[in-house]
């Protein structure tokens, strides 16, 4: 998705749910607290998580708080098949796996509440904290030829390395637990924002959706891709240091009272 049809979307949106309000309504607020667990798809990943929401200065106003795990993916990766009939398809040129631990705080701001059971509330919101990212070793299946005259060819794990490793001795990929103690932690921010529909029809509970824009940023580039390796235009793959994707969330889970 084209960040510009992103941002039309969600301008489209916010214009229905003004046309759809009527600004008079008083709005009525039975609960203080909330709490969803949601999974989300973006343009570089998924990830899924939990948010609470506590109730702020105003009947329209929550504070967040907010704790997901992010599998980020570089644009680059391409699912190459296993040359072994059992072996698992794996990424060419793929160093490393890298994933983040995000929590955070932030703002839930209502602007359309529901008219009817059946109807839709809209809020917007923004929400930052801290990445603890995670840069996991990718490890392959390697072939080796037997140099002992009758026996099979040998096949052993390897930390992927593109000067000794290519789709010629590549078997598969192997376990995703592999390398997982040799993993190394990047630090650094993100925020994001966006708008929030949500649309249970019953009073103590929650369903929806997030239609939001994520950017997390690191002090230096984030070597997932092995750089010498060129993509199929014959263009040098290059890492990146900012990883910025438009995303939508589906959440469900309950409205209480502290009381």
């Amino acid at each position: 998705m084209k960040l510009q049809s992103y941002w039309i979307l969600l301008l489209f949106i916010s214009q229905l749910a003004y046309a759809q309000v009527d600004v008079d309504a008083p709005a009525t607020v039975l609960h203080d607290r909330e709490h969803v667990t949601h999974i989300g798809f973006q343009t570089n990943g998924w990830g899924f998580g939990s948010d609470w929401y506590l109730k702020g200065k105003d009947a329209y106003t929550f504070w967040k708080l907010g704790a997901d795990v992010q599998f980020m993916r570089h644009e680059k990766e391409v699912k190459t098949p296993s040359q072994d009939l059992w072996g698992r398809s794996y990424y060419y040129g793929k160093l490393n796996s890298f994933f983040v631990f995000r929590p955070g705080f932030g703002q839930n701001h209502e602007f359309a509440e529901k008219l009817r059971k059946s109807g839709v509330q809209l809020s917007y919101f923004w929400m930052l904290g801290p990445d603890i990212g995670f840069l996991k070793p990718v490890y392959l299946r390697i072939y080796y030829n037997s140099t002992m005259p009758g026996r099979d060819d040998i096949i052993q794990d390897e930390r992927y390395d593109p000067i000794k490793h290519g789709p010629h001795n590549i078997a598969g990929r192997s376990s995703s637990l592999m390398g997982l103690y040799e993993s190394q932690i990047k630090l650094g921010l993100f925020f994001k924002g966006g708008l929030r529909l949500e649309y249970s029809n019953q009073d103590n509970a929650m369903k929806g959706m997030e239609i939001g824009l994520s950017v997390d940023v690191f002090p230096s580039r984030i070597e997932i891709m092995a750089e010498e390796i060129k993509d199929n235009n014959g263009n040098q793959v290059k890492n990146h240091f900012l990883f910025m994707a438009p995303y939508v969330k589906f959440f469900f889970g309950s409205k209480y009272d502290r009381k």
